[in-house]
């Protein structure tokens, strides 16, 4: 049995000030490492409560969605994916009705392509669309195991066959400057140990990137080194239950489209860029005070699984215990359409996100915090100038929502 974690990309609106002189973040330190990377220190970062020029509050200013109403375009039942043109035209993928829907930059809804189906233009399942400059929308069909590019009009202009063919909740395959698809996949050589008996287990695993050229179809693979992983199993007679353990650090590594890879690990705040050599090319560094486990924390993680399940209350004390003394700096990071790192600290439960903003070249551009919380393991995109995510109501319908960055 495997255990995965689940990465959430986010986003939402805002706006971006470069530093100042004077600032916190504004008298960084650099330095040549000896194999020739550059190493860039942030001596602090604002704080997440803080306000200032350098950190900017999101604000929305488009919705799309309904409850009900007389419309049914505007009706969203599963949203797996929003992309944006550079005009301003939105594309909703609803995985539930399995059609990509186009609205105007104003919110009025255009048409529907790429309808359920077994023709061109058609997929049988979708988790994911990707944008490629304005004229090729990239749709993951996951059903046949296809990725299929369509015009803005829905009309098919090709489509490739996958060459990792595993399933995510919602794609997270992108396209680089260069004309390659990648797709970032695990390899476990063993099986987890501890998993047939009651008890912490652990283990490790492969993580690299495979990428598929749309050129030449040839398929190549860039190693991301090794990865650990644990967690506790409960094992009962009708059946067992495994326990993640909450606050345990991971690995996160996403593409970079203008060639190689940032890599970091959620226990600090060290942001590594490399090359697809694996030769470390950058280094982003900043100093957080630690965050640590409280015995609140822990306490309340029992009682929400015995709330569920008053027969695991051994099972979550033991989770307790195995808890970490702090908890994660980051939580995620993905780049915007103009080669801007954000990076998503970790922030407590019902909090909104907090990003911060670093150029290819280690120079922090601002903070930005969301003054609204996107809905979880939904997609988050950043393209131009705005933010294009989820948010859900009270009900758990979702709605498209959109926010301008305004960097000055």
């Amino acid at each position: 049995m495997k255990h995965h974690r689940i990465l959430c990309a986010l986003t939402l609106t805002v706006g971006v000030g470069a530093c100042e002189a004077g600032s916190p973040a504004g008298n960084p330190t650099r330095e040549t490492l000896p194999n020739g990377a550059v190493l860039v220190r942030y001596p602090a970062l604002p704080a997440m409560d803080s306000v200032g020029p350098e950190v900017t509050e999101s604000q929305v200013d488009l919705q799309l969605g309904s409850r009900g109403g007389d419309d049914p375009n505007f009706i969203f039942g599963d949203i797996r994916g929003v992309q944006a043109a550079s005009d301003g035209t939105i594309f909703v993928l609803d995985y539930q009705a399995v059609e990509v829907r186009v609205f105007s930059p104003d919110g009025q809804f255009l048409r529907t392509i790429v309808r359920q189906g077994g023709g061109p233009g058609e997929v049988m399942e979708a988790n994911g669309i990707f944008l490629s400059g304005d004229t090729l929308l990239w749709v993951n069909d996951h059903g046949q195991g296809v990725v299929v590019g369509v015009d803005p009009q829905g009309e098919e202009i090709r489509r490739f066959t996958k060459p990792i063919l595993s399933y995510g909740y919602i794609w997270d395959g992108v396209f680089d400057g260069q004309g390659r698809y990648w797709r970032q996949d695990e390899h476990y050589d063993d099986e987890d140990e501890g998993d047939e008996e009651t008890g912490p287990y652990a283990g490790s695993y492969r993580a690299y990137y495979k990428s598929f050229d749309l050129s030449t179809e040839e398929v190549d693979s860039v190693s991301l080194g090794e990865s650990t992983y644990r967690g506790y199993a409960s094992i009962r007679a009708e059946g067992g239950s495994y326990y993640q353990i909450p606050f345990d650090v991971s690995d996160i590594a996403i593409v970079n489209p203008s060639g190689g890879f940032w890599t970091a690990n959620t226990g600090s705040y060290r942001l590594t860029r490399r090359g697809e050599d694996g030769d470390t090319l950058m280094v982003i560094e900043a100093s957080l005070p630690p965050i640590p486990v409280t015995s609140q924390d822990r306490s309340s993680y029992v009682e929400e699984i015995v709330e569920r399940r008053p027969e695991e209350r051994r099972a979550a004390e033991a989770v307790t215990a195995l808890m970490p003394d702090f908890k994660p700096v980051l939580q995620d990071m993905f780049m915007d359409d103009e080669g801007r790192l954000w990076v998503k600290r970790a922030v407590p439960v019902d909090t909104p996100p907090f990003f911060d903003l670093f150029s290819d070249d280690g120079d922090y551009l601002g903070s930005i915090r969301l003054t609204f919380t996107p809905a979880p393991y939904r997609p988050l995109r950043v393209q131009h100038g705005n933010i294009y995510t989820l948010i859900e109501d009270e009900m758990d319908v979702p709605y498209v929502v959109r926010a301008p960055v305004a960097v000055r």
